[in-house]
């Protein structure tokens, strides 16, 4: 596993709170497919590397922003093999490819079986060698954030660290 820098590990926590704080960011996705969803958060990634990229200096953040980043679709822009395992290959919803090699998924449910599904597929990008890192993003559709508060008990946090200690997924619930 890629080891875990300070740098990294605050552009990956700063990427989640500029996705969730975001005021396009829909609270509320039950009228919407997670294909819909996915599509309103794709630019909200691309603002964050273009606002990371123009820290670092680069004179077209927009395009060093635009070349790292791929969503699941895109024709030609990640073209790399990705490793087949169980007789299928696994392609993330988002791929982030600098400054950090990195997997996004995005679930949305009432159902907290869609969670350990999105957590055994985090798992394999990084198993398998195909990133260094996943982020991991699950939308609790339930009006009583039943599975976001459960996220909260000292089991399911104590699974959420392991995972990002030995698998570098980082997992989080809004």
């Amino acid at each position: 596993m890629k080891k875990k820098t300070t740098p990294l590990k605050y552009f990956i926590r700063g990427l989640h709170d500029f996705i969730v704080n975001h005021p396009q960011f829909r609270k509320d996705t039950s009228s919407k497919s997670e294909g819909q969803i996915q599509t309103e958060i794709r630019p909200l990634i691309i603002q964050y590397l273009e606002t990371h990229f123009k820290e670092k200096g680069y004179k077209d953040y927009t395009a060093k922003a635009n070349q790292s980043f791929y969503w699941e679709g895109q024709e030609g822009k990640f073209g790399r093999e990705h490793a087949s395992t169980f007789g299928s290959r696994s392609y993330p919803d988002f791929i982030i490819t600098e400054p950090y090699l990195i997997a996004i998924e995005y679930k949305k449910n009432l159902s907290g079986s869609l969670v350990k599904h999105g957590i055994g597929q985090s798992i394999i990008h990084t198993m398998c060698g195909d990133f260094d890192f996943v982020y991991f993003l699950f939308h609790d559709e339930n009006k009583d954030e039943r599975i976001k508060k459960a996220s909260e008990r000292d089991l399911e946090k104590e699974i959420i660290g392991k995972i990002w200690k030995k698998f570098n997924v980082y997992i989080k619930f809004v």
